[in-house]
């Protein structure tokens, strides 16, 4: 995470504009909500330059406003968002301000909130505006909401003003489906409006930020009124297609939502099959060796000879594309040491004889001090800064981040790993072997589940957190070693992924008997619909549709 003397002042106030493409669409949702109400209060919580205003100049809604209230903390473009409220004849006012302390200030209620509230980490904003953002997730009754990121906050802020009855539309980043704080976000949606659609997109619709986005639409309940939990989705990835969902107030993430609903139907009935487990009943995945420079600390074998390491060198997976297989071994080991690949970590552990004393190490230290490693925050911690806590090698492997999905791999050469990599262990308490995970692991409902939990980011990637690794399906079965060699096999022969997914769905009706055909080719094209979407967004054509 950078710290702020390393981020601009625009990334710093979340200052990225919104393109008329999705403005235009904001006001469409909305406008089919308010279904011809006039006298309208509008607010704009994140004015910027007068996107939304422009917008709301082109809309049919132009006509039927009698006030628009829009925030913007910078004086610059506040002017500029002045300017263009006055050229737009609209009855309004911009108002200069932080919009935390615009809402500690006003009591205003309105019948529509447009937007695209600032994106910004906590950690840069003041310990004030940190309070107050806590303060209106609990006032709405979602304490804890608003740990990451101001623009929760400022969403539930403009959803809170609104009066019952009033509409929302909003551009907000895609974590919505699926961040953990957005978690109690999307919970409370669901108890506190109706009326909920989502535009999905590809990222890139912000200039320089690498975001994926998404539109946010929906009617805060009137008093009385029931909330309603159907949510209208519209994918505009490839074309235009829609779908609804009666959406569960308890689901962890919104991405299995992203599916048809007969896809959807499927995966929530294989999740109650017969012969499945958790990956977190019978292994624990935790965080690797955290370094702190990993191309100080991961050498490759030309480093250590160059430098007289040999004596501080531990055995070193960088990544998991160096193991071809379902296993690594001792003999793939060997072989990279002979590459350039960095095969060694460094351990300066108190057990070992000090480098200090070896002249070409401690030459090595001292260029390492010279590049000003030993104030980078994880080396500065410790004493002395190059004693990295070295995490011990686990039984299994598996990358923290992938691209068409992570593998699990058995770790037969005893590699340490860093956190780029989760280390696997085996729980006392399991039946399963290391042999039985890695077997059985590769199947397109395990796969699917990989997609429902997990969280990707710009370019399609996909990354767990060990939560979520623990929250996957897994066969449960021990027959599963007996396949190990041939999947292994597959996986070091076949050039085409989907070979070891295919090849170890083969075996999925002996492990959980209860998955039927038709229901195996629903969860195959759910994994595939679901990795596809994530793949596209590094390259979908942005819509065009006329909606």
């Amino acid at each position: 995470m950078r710290t702020r003397n390393l981020v601009s002042d625009e990334k710093l106030r979340g200052g990225f504009y919104s393109p008329d493409i999705l403005v235009d669409l904001c006001l469409k949702r909305s406008s089919d909500l308010l279904q011809g109400r006039h006298n309208l209060r509008v607010l704009e919580p994140a004015a910027g330059d007068g996107a939304f205003i422009r917008g709301l100049r082109r809309s049919p809604l132009a006509d039927r406003i009698a006030h628009i209230e829009a925030v913007e903390i910078l004086d610059q473009e506040a002017h500029k968002a002045s300017q263009t409220l006055e050229a737009a004849r609209l009855p309004g006012i911009v108002q200069t301000s932080n919009v935390l302390d615009w809402d500690r200030r006003h009591a205003s209620q309105f019948d529509l909130a447009l937007g695209n509230p600032p994106y910004v980490r906590f950690q840069f904003i003041s310990a004030e505006d940190k309070q107050h953002a806590l303060s209106i997730g609990a006032q709405l009754g979602i304490p804890g909401a608003a740990v990451s990121n101001l623009w929760i906050p400022v969403f539930l802020l403009a959803i809170q003003r609104l009066a019952p009855g009033g509409v929302f539309s909003m551009i907000l980043p895609a974590e919505f489906l699926t961040g953990v704080s957005a978690g109690r976000v999307r919970a409370w949606l669901l108890e506190a409006t109706t009326d909920l659609s989502i535009d999905l997109f590809k990222p890139g619709s912000f200039p320089a930020v690498l975001q994926e986005v998404l539109i946010l639409t929906g009617r805060k309940a009137a008093g009385g009124a029931s909330a309603s939990k159907t949510v209208r989705f519209f994918d505009h990835n490839g074309g235009t297609h829609q779908w609804r969902h009666e959406v569960s107030p308890a689901a962890k993430t919104w991405t299995p939502y992203l599916l048809n609903p007969e896809q959807e139907s499927a995966l929530s009935a294989s999740m109650r099959l017969e012969g499945l487990t958790h990956l977190g009943n019978e292994a624990r995945f935790t965080v690797s060796t955290v370094t702190g420079a990993n191309d100080f600390f991961c050498v490759d074998s030309a480093t250590v000879k160059k430098n007289d390491l040999k004596q501080w060198t531990l055995p070193l997976l960088p990544r998991t594309r160096f193991a071809r297989g379902l296993t690594y071994t001792a003999a793939e080991h060997e072989q990279l040491s002979d590459s350039d690949a960095s095969a060694w970590m460094l351990s300066f552990d108190a057990a070992r004889p000090s480098p200090t004393s070896n002249s070409r190490a401690h030459g090595y230290l001292s260029r390492g001090e010279q590049a000003e490693l030993h104030e980078r925050f994880k080396c500065r911690v410790r004493t002395p800064w190059f004693r990295v806590p070295v995490v011990q090698p686990g039984q299994l492997l598996m990358s923290k981040r992938s691209n068409l999905f992570p593998r699990v791999i058995v770790n037969r050469a005893g590699v340490v790993t860093t956190d780029t990599i989760y280390r696997g262990q085996m729980l006392s308490s399991s039946s399963l072997t290391p042999d039985d995970v890695a077997a059985a692991f590769h199947n397109s409902l395990t796969l699917l589940s990989v997609e429902t939990n997990g969280r990707s980011f710009g370019g399609g990637v996909l990354e767990l957190v060990p939560s979520e690794v623990s929250s996957l399906v897994l066969p449960a079965s021990a027959d599963a070693r007996a396949q190990l060699g041939l999947l292994d096999h597959v996986a070091r022969t076949d050039p085409s992924p989907e070979a070891l997914i295919e090849a170890t769905d083969q075996f999925l009706p002996q492990w959980i008997p209860g998955l039927n055909p038709d229901l195996l080719r629903l969860i195959k094209e759910a994994r595939q619909e679901l990795q596809q979407r994530r793949i596209i967004r590094s390259h979908g054509k942005f819509y065009s549709d006329s909606l």
